[in-house]
């Protein structure tokens, strides 16, 4: 089987890679070339980082979680208008 990427062939080249058993197949599998792999992975790794530098702290990003825990918990027990109700009295 032919290995082509999936980035290449989009991008209008021939984007062949390399072959994989069976190898009397003439059909067609599909994967990334190193250079659009490198590509993706740097991409990745700069959102990644700016997703770290708009991180909160540990604690505030607990007291997120537990207040919406509670706004969900809420919401099912006592229904969306007393939720609301919660809200406008800034109860949450």
């Amino acid at each position: 089987m032919k290995v082509i990427c999936s980035w290449c062939r989009g991008e209008g080249q021939d984007g062949f890679v390399g072959e994989k058993v069976p190898f009397d197949d003439p059909r067609e599998t599909h994967s990334i070339c190193l250079t659009h792999e490198t590509a993706v992975r740097a991409r990745w790794e700069a959102r990644r980082q700016k997703a770290d530098d708009l991180s909160l702290p540990d604690g505030l990003m607990r007291s997120l979680v537990g207040c919406l825990s509670w706004l969900v918990l809420s919401m099912l027990q006592l229904g969306v208008e007393s939720l609301k109700w919660l809200v406008s009295m800034g109860l949450c």
